[in-house]
């Protein structure tokens, strides 16, 4: 099928690179243990262990930041019988990632790019956040220990003129 108005005659408009948005990754280690013994039950509801339900921010985003695609990666396997996370923001507690098991063996990555996922990269195209904010990780459910590293690919578009 034709389009009925053709807008690329003429080329497409270049933007030079030092007016392109730039790329970063933040990376969060979460090392459960550390983290209780860290808080000594100030924040958190036990002193031994994270509660399901509860909700650790991990990641601040800046403002004006798209978040393209996030990544958790197992680096020490919980060893608690069950240990899910959901992965997202203030809006949906599980909008990056729902359900990743922490106890998965090491080097398993959980990328945020199935259907299931509110801002999976087919489907919304990430998520731009024009105020700052925080990725969280929310806890399924009561967990001791485990370690993993959470990603997100960012674009920095304070600086991007059309």
């Amino acid at each position: 099928m034709a389009a009925d108005h053709d807008y690329t005659v003429g080329g497409n408009a270049k933007m030079a690179w030092a007016q392109a948005a730039a790329g970063f990754i933040l990376t969060r280690k979460v090392d459960i243990a550390a983290l209780l013994v860290l808080d000594a039950g100030t924040d958190l509801a036990s002193a031994s262990k994270i509660t399901a339900t509860e909700d650790i921010g991990v990641i601040s985003i800046p403002d004006n930041t798209w978040v393209a695609q996030t990544v958790i990666r197992i680096i020490t396997p919980s060893t608690d019988a069950t240990a899910t996370i959901d992965f997202g923001d203030e809006t949906n507690v599980e909008g990056w990632d729902a359900a990743c098991d922490i106890t998965a063996a090491a080097g398993t990555n959980y990328y945020s790019n199935d259907a299931a996922d509110a801002y999976n990269l087919q489907l919304a195209s990430g998520k731009l956040y024009s105020a700052a904010n925080h990725l969280d990780v929310l806890f399924n459910n009561d967990t001791t220990n485990g370690v993993f590293l959470v990603m997100a690919l960012c674009f920095d578009f304070s600086n991007v003129d059309g």
